[in-house]
């Protein structure tokens, strides 16, 4: 009876995380949408943060179900969903030092201060273009 507790708890919280890992990936590409339509970086590179934000929630299960390390389930989403490369996010994190710290920890979290930082990248790049385009010639910077 204490087993099939335990194991109808685990089940719950389980499910929980997968919950919060979806809302947690949506929260982002929705603060993505709205700041990469100003942003400076290349198309190919906000296309990158984006598919790192939509494996949230499959990267979070592949950990769970599976107990494979973060490039691993990074890797098993790429060949699954066709989106990208694995190597082209590999080049990409690498080509970011600020991306770099939330890869190298290996953990869930550290994908989620990964995905988190990439949208701050592309947002911080939004808001620099906004500034300098609408300041009249005449003030000075």
């Amino acid at each position: 009876m204490e087993y099939k507790l335990r194991d109808q708890e685990s089940s719950h919280l389980q499910h929980l995380t997968y919950e919060l890992a979806e809302e947690c990936s949506q929260i982002l590409l929705q603060q993505l949408l709205t700041d990469k339509i100003n942003s400076r970086l290349p198309p190919s590179e906000v296309h990158c943060i984006e598919t790192l934000c939509q494996a949230i929630p499959a990267i979070c299960k592949e950990l769970v179900q599976k107990q494979l390390s973060i490039p691993q389930a990074l890797q098993r989403y790429c060949k699954r969903n066709l989106a990208l490369e694995y190597a082209e996010l590999e080049v990409f994190i690498n080509r970011h030092g600020r991306l770099i710290q939330g890869w190298q920890k290996n953990s869930f979290a550290g994908y989620l201060q990964l995905c988190q930082s990439g949208v701050m990248l592309v947002r911080e790049q939004s808001y620099k273009d906004f500034g300098k385009t609408n300041r009249p010639l005449s003030e000075p910077a």
